[in-house]
């Protein structure tokens, strides 16, 4: 399946980079669970600057698609290649390789304000365990104050600092993050996400719950993400007005029982 591409100027790509190649490219990549075709035959590339959205109905393969790309399921057929080379993915190496991904109200504590959120999460502290409600917010404060933040503590915050007032969190530091509203809650996600440096980063329905207004003043922040850091953003939602507001390329994913190519971009 040929996608057609557009790139915004100015996104410097890393020494690494082949050039000319695309970030993340997926060709005819078909993923089956048991007996169930969880993503049909599917063709896709994201490029650097660009912002690609993955448009469909829940069910259709979105989230597939992502633990594909992540390494949690194995693809049946096809290929996925980094920046022209191979990738075999391993979900513990996403953010050495330079993925990151977001899903909306995951790993948040709210016995911790805002910006404490953020650098708990950060590739520079520990992830936290899982443990009851009642004890994350002692757990966040252990994290905060261990060794390897300790050495790390001052360049993070800074940056993370940086992160929050780029997503027009600035005001929201030292607040509670359980007075936020859903909406600066998922900013705080995608702060948390921005911080570990992705070159791509995977927006995993990141409008959900959200009304028009706070879904288009987000959408206006995605798509201005590639200007920094990430050098690009792959989104799955089944909002398709969002994604036209947030994307330069739409990928729509159709259910198709003779498995055809899995989707069609505009």
């Amino acid at each position: 399946m040929a996608l057609t591409s557009s790139t915004r100027t100015g996104s410097a790509q890393p020494e690494s980079a082949q050039t000319g190649a695309p970030v993340l490219r997926l060709d005819d990549v078909r993923v089956r669970l048991g007996n169930t075709v969880a993503l049909g035959t599917l063709s896709l590339s994201v490029e650097p600057g660009q912002v690609v959205g993955v448009v469909g109905p829940d069910g259709v393969g979105k989230s597939t698609l992502f633990n594909t790309v992540c390494g949690f399921v194995r693809p049946e057929s096809g290929q996925i290649t980094w920046r022209g080379a191979a990738l075999r993915p391993r979900p513990h190496r996403l953010t050495a390789v330079g993925v990151a991904r977001t899903l909306q109200g995951v790993g948040l504590y709210g016995g911790l304000t805002v910006l404490e959120n953020v650098l708990v999460g950060s590739a520079g502290v520990p992830r936290v365990p899982a443990v009851p409600a009642g004890r994350r917010a002692g757990v966040g404060v252990a994290l905060l104050g261990s060794a390897r933040f300790r050495l790390q503590g001052a360049a993070l915050r800074e940056l993370a600092l940086d992160h929050l007032s780029r997503l027009g969190l600035g005001e929201y530091v030292d607040a509670d993050l359980a007075a936020m509203p859903l909406e600066l809650q998922g900013r705080v996600v995608l702060a948390r996400a921005l911080l570990a440096g992705p070159e791509l980063l995977l927006l995993d329905d990141p409008a959900e719950g959200l009304g028009a207004a706070e879904a288009a003043a987000l959408a206006g922040l995605v798509r201005s993400l590639p200007a920094g850091t990430p050098n690009a953003v792959l989104l799955a939602t089944s909002d398709s007005e969002f994604a036209r507001r947030a994307c330069d390329r739409v990928v729509h994913l159709e259910p198709d029982a003779s498995d055809a190519p899995g989707g069609h971009s505009h």
